[in-house]
């Protein structure tokens, strides 16, 4: 049938390893590379069994040339099988939606545990799991002792000696949750003929010329184990079968007419309509990726700077849903631009005056104003000429960013009437704190900006009047006033340490300084003094719970350390890997706690919050297993001095105190263990609030 096309796994890997060979594309109307770890390995497992992954559909365009609409995650991950990193030929590969860090395939050839899902034990590793995940469970990362181990195993190859793992290159690391590990691009490149067994022993020895895998269940003589499997007469019978398979694959491609893919009217780009359709039970396509999906089909020849501006942090779907508002709100005499939907972008495309103002926005390699607006945007986040303790870790950055759309257009709009962005460090600080403090205890950060939208005109706006407006505005709360750390700190430790207040309890009464604080406030809007205490627990209950488990909180008091560790991880680009390369460890042990009866409800609670929690490296982390109390596992007894990075101030004076497990009627020791977590809490919101000076734009004490 002149509709349907067929191609073999090697043909589908050219289309990103070797782009000149074959005329197979992305269309504009594509979302990025969405698929997990776990995904790639069972996708290479169906592969290897021979069994059927569907079909792709493509489109063609007038030059003939093939655009595939659906299997885009599948297409990519056959590539990933054979992407070998070690032959020069693959420096520096890009791949359709993974642009940096690819990560590698393996397969055991020798498991030593089976799965109930998988027959072929695949096994990717990646830049923040160097070491892989588990075997039986794909989906899990390795315990810490696991990864410990492999780090140890990683440490003897001199390549990797002075570097923190998440530097480490992909070709220098191996699964460690495995028994006889090989490439699985050195396997399935061979051909099939008597001597295929050396080209496989041979390729190995090449690449990793000092026998430096150790895994899990092989620790020492690689190469003797892989050449005594391989010597064996019945050794490659599963594996040729496999090969043989993949050699075999042919995967069906109908090609779409074209004329399905337009609207007769339309003179925008490509429709979005099939492709939400065909993506329906896949992982959800989100209104800004369609949104720039069909900007680039309207302007293709500034997709790449468009690409740029982002510079790592800020994808370019985000890039353009922001542009667009801009350009909107121009036509608008710069009402507040509401959020877009993917018809109205597609029909105010068709307007000319709105198509030319986004242009200019956007501008070209040697003018764009967009560029410039977010390169200094950026630059207040990671700015290298403010004081050092304002550094951000770039992961925590991105983090912001992606999470916080609404705030990036306050400050955009605020930019672009800038005369002049050269900002000075009160200007970034300000700005710091004004964006940490709505994305972390905003109520509603949409109707605050929409409410602050004319202020935004001001030379500078960042100050305390002009950001407290919105509080009151049309006796409308959207945020109210910050709990100081010195308020905060003696709430709790009267509450929780002396009178023994459980979480539900956990409320301000009259007469008590936060009550009297907020009903200041309130008190020209509610009459009754029970509706203004609902009110008032309402927005006590707001600030804490966010507070409690903010962990991107505890990733800006521990700056210093994460910038130190990690000062280039600000998340895979592209690959989905849900684990970050350091650890959250509880400080009084989780297993102390979880599972047991005779615990205090208190500590039952508080142990999971940021006050127990730290992140930490494998190379910090200093603790033999998880029954390690605090006062061991915070100080280092070489240097005779709490670990540094963990960010333990005079909480110090109570943690140093615990030296095991509490029960449930040690009262004593409950209210050191309180003391040690709530203090260290109230540090961790102390360092942020005096370090951005938050109390001078969202400090208590509000006059009307």
């Amino acid at each position: 049938m002149e509709n349907i096309k067929f191609f073999s796994l090697p043909n589908i890997a050219d289309w990103q390893l070797n782009p000149n060979k074959e005329s197979i594309d992305l269309p504009e109307l594509q979302r990025g590379f969405v698929w997990k770890p776990a995904q790639i390995e069972k996708l290479w497992d169906s592969l290897l069994r021979g069994f059927p992954i569907g079909s792709f559909l493509m489109s063609k365009d007038s030059n003939e040339k093939l655009f595939i609409l659906d299997g885009q995650q599948r297409a990519t991950s056959i590539a990933l099988g054979y992407y070998n990193p070690w032959q020069k030929k693959y420096e520096n590969k890009k791949l359709w939606s993974i642009k940096n860090n690819l990560p590698v395939l393996w397969i055991d050839l020798l498991p030593k545990d089976k799965t109930t899902a998988q027959k072929f034990l695949i096994k990717i590793v990646t830049r923040s799991h160097p070491w892989g995940y588990q075997t039986v469970d794909n989906e899990s990362r390795l315990s810490l002792s696991d990864r410990r181990e492999a780090m140890k195993h990683f440490r003897i190859n001199p390549a990797n000696k002075d570097k923190g793992y998440s530097f480490f290159e992909l070709t220098n690391v191996f699964p460690y949750d495995s028994c006889l590990p090989v490439p699985l691009s050195f396997l399935i490149s061979l051909e099939q003929d008597k001597c295929w067994k050396n080209h496989l022993f041979n390729s190995c020895k090449e690449y990793f010329p000092n026998d430096y895998i150790k895994t899990k269940h092989l620790k020492r003589n690689y190469f003797d184990k892989l050449e005594n499997f391989l010597s064996k007469e019945n050794s490659d019978k599963y594996l040729v079968t496999a090969v043989k398979n993949l050699n075999s694959f042919n995967i069906p491609s109908i090609i779409a007419n074209k004329e399905i893919l337009k609207d007769e009217d339309e003179q925008t780009g490509d429709d979005p309509t099939l492709f939400i359709r065909l993506n329906l039970e896949g992982t959800p396509i989100s209104n800004e990726d369609l949104i720039y999906s069909i900007y680039k089909a309207s302007f293709r020849n500034s997709k790449n700077l468009v690409e740029k501006i982002g510079m790592g942090f800020i994808p370019p779907s985000v890039i353009i849903s922001l542009t667009s508002r801009l350009a909107w709100a121009e036509m608008k005499n710069n009402e507040y631009p509401n959020p877009i939907g993917v018809n109205e972008f597609r029909n105010r495309l068709k307007n000319e005056t709105f198509k030319k103002k986004l242009e200019q926005l956007i501008g070209d390699d040697n003018s764009s104003t967009i560029t410039d607006l977010f390169r200094v945007t950026l630059g207040i986040f990671e700015s290298k000429d403010i004081p050092k303790i304002l550094h951000i870790p770039p992961v925590l950055i991105k983090d912001l960013f992606n999470n916080s759309t609404e705030l990036l257009l306050m400050i955009l709009q605020w930019l672009k009437y800038k005369d002049d962005l050269n900002l000075d460090v009160s200007e970034k600080r300000n700005i710091l704190a004004t964006f940490t403090a709505l994305r972390w205890f905003g109520r509603d950060n949409t109707r605050y900006v929409r409410e602050l939208w004319n202020d935004l005109k001001l030379e500078n706006p960042w100050n305390k009047k002009t950001l407290q407006r919105p509080y009151y505005r049309n006796n409308k709360y959207i945020m109210y006033p910050l709990v100081s750390p010195s308020d905060l700190r003696e709430f709790l430790i009267e509450k929780i340490v002396k009178k023994g207040i459980v979480w539900d309890d956990l409320y301000t009464k009259q007469n008590e300084k936060l009550n009297d604080q907020y009903s200041k406030i309130l008190k020209n809007d509610f009459g009754a003094e029970e509706e203004r205490q609902d009110i008032i627990n309402e927005i006590w209950k707001n600030f804490i719970n966010k507070l409690i488990y903010c962990k991107p909180l505890l990733l800006f008091a521990q700056r210093e350390f994460i910038n130190k560790n990690f000062g280039d991880f600000n998340q895979l680009e592209t690959l989905e890997d849900t684990n970050a390369p350091w650890d959250w460890d509880h400080i009084y042990p989780q297993s102390w706690v979880y599972y047991k009866q005779k615990v205090n409800n208190n500590i039952r609670h508080w142990i999971w919050t940021i006050g127990n929690i730290r992140a930490i490296s494998l190379e910090d982390n200093r603790s033999e297993n998880n029954l390690l109390s605090p006062s061991k596992r915070l100080f280092d007894v070489e240097s005779n001095s709490v670990i540094e990075g963990n960010f333990i101030k005079d909480d110090w004076e109570y943690w140093k105190k615990i030296e095991g497990r509490i029960n449930e009627d040690e009262k004593k020791k409950i209210n050191i263990l309180l003391s040690a977590i709530i203090n260290r809490l109230c540090n961790i919101y102390e360092d942020w609030y005096m370090t951005l000076k938050v109390g001078d734009l969202f400090g208590p004490n509000i006059k009307k």
